[in-house]
């Protein structure tokens, strides 16, 4: 078989649906919406598959993609920080009720009468 003959992926003129999908899933992780950044990747994946983009665009696509990124990782210390305070909760929690005689593996029932 011939190189002319050899299927190869052909270059695409129109880029705006990769850009496009790239842009929503960037709104989305700002929006904390990581389903809608899943579902926009994989849509660009297969767009992206189609295609042959050039250099430039390539580079357009990463910086975009850093912008993802760094929506994530804010995402994250965000979280780490809530599970900080949870933590520091949980054991101030446990703290009153050992001092007021409780024992923290006691569980607590509440009793209806009738």
């Amino acid at each position: 078989m011939s190189a002319a003959s050899s299927p190869q992926t052909p270059p695409c003129n129109d880029f705006h649906i990769i850009e496009r999908l790239t842009t929503q899933a960037l709104d989305a992780a700002r929006a904390g919406d990581w389903d809608q950044v899943d579902a926009c990747y994989s849509a660009r994946e297969i767009n992206l598959a189609a295609c042959s983009p050039d250099r430039t665009f390539a580079q357009q696509l990463l910086i975009m993609d850093e912008d993802v990124r760094q929506a994530i990782l804010v995402a994250q210390a965000g979280i780490s920080a809530l599970l900080v305070e949870a933590a520091q909760v949980t054991r101030h929690l446990r703290q009153l009720r050992e001092s007021s005689g409780q024992l923290a593996s006691d569980s607590v029932t509440i009793h209806r009468e009738a």
